[in-house]
Order: C-alpha cells, then structure tokens, then sequence
C-alpha cells in the first residue's frame, strides 16, 4: 500500500491526511479528485493559507486597538477549531501564534480588571456617602451620575466581582427605596395637614351663630391652630387660605365656577349674547375676588379683555369709516387688522420709552423699582392681547 509523502501531510489510498500535530493525531481530511493529485493538494493548501489570513486580520486588529479585551473569545474560538480544521500546513505555528496572543489579552484583561477593582471599590465608597446627602436632588443627579459611570466600568477581578456588584446596586436600591418612602410620607403628611385645614374652614363657618368676646375668642383660637398645622403645596393652601379668612370675616364664600364663566364669555365671543361692559365687569370683579393663579383664571381674564378690544375696535372702526356697514368682509378684515396694527405700535412705543425709563429707576427705592415693573409687565400685556385680537379676525370671531 503506496503512501504519497506532500507538506504537512500524506496521500493513502486516494484520501489525503493531515500529519499530526501537537497533541493531534494524523487526521483523515478529505480525498483526491479526478484522479488529479497536484489539483487536489492545493486545494488544501489554499484552505490553510485562507485561515491563515483570518488569524492574520485578528492579531493585526489586536495590534493597533485599544479595546484588546473585546478579542478573548474571537482567539479562544479559532484556537478551539483549529483541530477540526480542514487543510494543509503549519497548523502549530497557527496555534502558537494564536496562544501568543490569548495570552497578551487575558494579560491585559487581568490588569484592566485589577484597575477596574479599584475604581469600582472607589465608586462603592462615593456612592455611600452621595447616600447621605439630604437634598434628595442633589443626591438623585449624583447618584445617576455614579450609576453611569459604574456601568461603563468593566468588570472586576474574578473573586471580587460580585461582592463588588451587590454592595453598589444594594446601595442603590436602599437609597432609592428610602427616597420613595420619603416622597410617600410626604404625601400622606400632606394630606393630612389638607384635612387639617379644611376641618378649620368648617369651625370657621360656625363662627356665623357667635357674638361679642365668644366669638373673639374663637377667632383668636383658630387662627393660632391654623398657624401650627404646617405647609402645602400653594394650588392647595391658597383657595383654603381665602376661605377660611373670608369665614373669619363674616363673608361667604362661593368658589369660582370656571368652566361656568368661561362659557358664558365664549357666548359673548361668539355674538350670541350681546357686548355688555357692566356685565363683563361684573364677572372681571367675582374673578379677582378669588385669590387663585389657575390657568382657567387667566384664560377667563384674557377673554374679557379682549372682548372689551374688540368693540372698542369695532367702534373705531366705525368713527374712522362711516360707510363701514356697507363692505364687504375682506375690507373690513383689513381695516380691522390696520387699526389693530397701529394699536400695537403705539403700545410698543410706550413699552420703548417705559424699559428706556425703567434705567433712571435703577438707584432709587424699591417701591419705585415695583412700579415701573409693573407697568413694563402691563404695556406687555397689552401687545399680547392685541396679537390675539389679530388671530380673531383670521378666525372669523370678530
């Protein structure tokens, strides 16, 4: 039985072998085709020269990265195949080679991850002491922060590691967990203190049927109580506040019904009831009286301002152009717009010569610093309403 010696293996019986290597018998690795033996070896060769080239682009990549660590599994996994591989060559100085490197990164590994021990063992002791932080903002950034940077630090030595990780995320948790708490607790003193203030409202209200140095008392009493309960949040305690001192004073109080107001004043926005200062006064007033900064407050405010600017504008509309009646609604849009436009002008003139003014106040009291403030604030709001005037004329509610 003929045995044909080629590099790095042999050919019996038309089956090419592999020779053994390292602790690698010789190994059956395919057959001769076509009876063309040359033909045939080559196309092993070429099959070890292929993963030759692999191996060459993963240690060339290792070489000129960073990120050596990301490698480890690439080289294990070509190392572990290589047995099974399927050509000829010089399988062992594919293996040494591969071992060289395997063992570079695991070096590196090792060292990132006695690096990362310590810096993670430093992130434990920030994290406990951010933990102590009473500023529950202060410490929720922080510890967010710390979070993140422990998450792009790569894992610990091997008898460390989960140590390391239980103690951080236990922090965590317990500081997130006594945060919750908190916040829950806060809640329900909160709603106590609400109860609190509203069983006073209801004594206050009794306070109707008390005369003379009964009822003085009584007063004086409440009062105190009512300073010794403790904050709210404002949405709360101010509508609470107007009652109870409304109480105080004898007067009734009756909440304002805003979804109430604000339909009749779109009734009047729309033409189905007729413009009526007094009236519109009337409702402007009920709404001061409620000492509320709710965003139904100021919509209801704005309509009645604009209501009162649009007749105005329609007034003048009609002193400017007797024959007003008679155009058709593009003319009159436009003449609308025009004095609406000029309105403006004028108002930010005012604005101008107010901020350009408000520097000579600069020194002076505060009490006069307040006033020129508001009137700043005021000459705003003018422009902000006659802005919205133009948007009625496009939409047709003029």
């Amino acid at each position: 039985m003929d045995i044909l010696q080629v590099p790095f293996g042999f050919i019996k019986e038309d089956k090419v072998f592999l020779s053994g290597w390292g602790a690698n018998p010789d190994r059956e690795i395919g057959e001769v085709r076509d009876e063309d033996i040359e033909k045939s070896v080559q196309f092993f060769n070429d099959r070890f020269s292929d993963l030759e080239k692999k191996i060459k682009e993963v240690t060339e990549k290792i070489d000129s990265t960073e990120n050596k660590g990301s490698f480890l599994m690439k080289l294990v996994h070509l190392r572990e195949h290589l047995p099974q591989h399927d050509g000829l060559g010089d399988y062992q100085k594919l293996h040494d080679e591969i071992v060289k490197y395997e063992n570079l990164v695991k070096d590196i590994i090792q060292k990132n991850r006695v690096r990362n021990t310590e810096i993670k063992s430093a992130l434990v002791e920030e994290a406990k002491q951010i933990a102590e932080i009473i500023n529950w903002k202060e410490a929720t950034e922080k510890i967010n922060d710390i979070k993140s940077r422990w998450i792009k630090t790569g894992s610990a030595e091997d008898d460390k590691n989960e140590g390391l990780e239980e103690e951080f995320w236990g922090i965590i948790k317990e500081f997130f967990d006594r945060k919750k708490q908190f916040f829950e607790d806060k809640q329900k003193l909160t709603e106590h203190r609400k109860r609190q203030y509203a069983e006073l409202v209801e004594e206050a209200k009794k306070l109707s049927g008390m005369h003379g140095q009964e009822r003085f008392n009584k007063v004086k009493e409440l009062k105190e109580r009512w300073k010794e309960i403790g904050g709210i949040p404002a949405e709360f305690y101010k509508p609470l506040n107007t009652e109870f001192n409304q109480q105080l004073k004898g007067k009734k109080f009756t909440p304002v019904d805003y979804s109430e107001t604000l339909t009749k004043l779109k009734a009047f926005k729309q033409g189905k009831v007729a413009y009526n200062k007094d009236e519109l006064d009337k409702y402007k007033k009920t709404l001061f009286r409620d000492k509320s900064r709710s965003a139904d407050k100021h919509e209801c405010l704005q309509l009645i301002q604009l209501l009162h600017e649009r007749e105005f504008v329609k007034k003048l509309s009609q002193k400017r152009f007797p024959d007003f009646a008679k155009l058709d609604a593009d003319k009159k849009n436009s003449i609308r717009k025009g004095i609406i436009n000029d309105l403006i002008a004028r108002d930010k003139e005012d604005l101008r010569t107010y901020e350009e003014n408000s520097a000579n106040f600069s020194s002076v009291d505060g009490k006069m610093n307040k006033i020129v403030e508001n009137k700043i604030k005021g000459q705003r709001r003018k422009i902000e309403t006659k802005s919205k005037l133009l948007e009625w004329v496009d939409s047709g509610d003029f």
